[in-house]
């Protein structure tokens, strides 16, 4: 590939730019204890499309993203129009319950279900001496928007898809 990259006034080809050139450093975890609706309002503020899970001594377990979250909800969406045989005969009974209690009921179920339910459980990550073609190459293979960098066995950074967009651009 023939792309290059602007950096200092210098072209350098993709395959030379180093993992560590133009990875993200600070990482914010999501924890897998965390309730969906949780992880969503942290996305959301952060501005990030996703995040490494690690469990409360810190420990990497998965990744979660936006599309894990979209994911769930839409897996939830199909269940609750699922209907059964046995609802021909409860539809016609008529049952009053508070309409508090339920919506209550409601806000209690959707929050069991946590980011470790809805996570990969497989990190793709990368030396953060790999080149920058190299992510690029993981992530197509793998059909993700990220790759996380690591040295010595931890991760200590991130690239996206759009990293490596920026860098193109200089």
């Amino acid at each position: 590939m023939n792309a290059v990259i602007a950096e200092d006034g210098l072209e350098r080809r993709l395959e030379e730019t180093l993992a560590k050139d133009i990875m993200t450093k600070n990482i914010m975890p999501a924890y897998a204890d965390w309730s969906v609706k949780d992880l969503a309002e942290f996305l959301v503020s952060n501005g990030i499309s996703g995040a490494p899970v690690v469990d409360d001594e810190e420990r990497l377990l998965g990744v979660v993203s936006v599309t894990d979250v979209a994911r769930h909800a839409s897996i939830a969406e199909d269940e609750a129009e699922v209907r059964g045989p046995h609802d021909v005969y409860t539809d016609a009974l008529d049952f009053s319950f508070d309409e508090d209690l339920i919506n209550e009921f409601q806000e209690d179920a959707e929050g069991l279900t946590t980011v470790r339910d809805i996570m990969t459980p497989m990190v793709h990550d990368i030396s953060a001496k790999c080149s920058v073609m190299d992510a690029s190459r993981e992530m197509l293979r793998n059909r993700i928007h990220r790759v996380f960098v690591s040295q010595e066995g931890k991760i200590v950074g991130v690239i996206s898809a759009l990293d490596i967009l920026a860098a193109l651009q200089g």
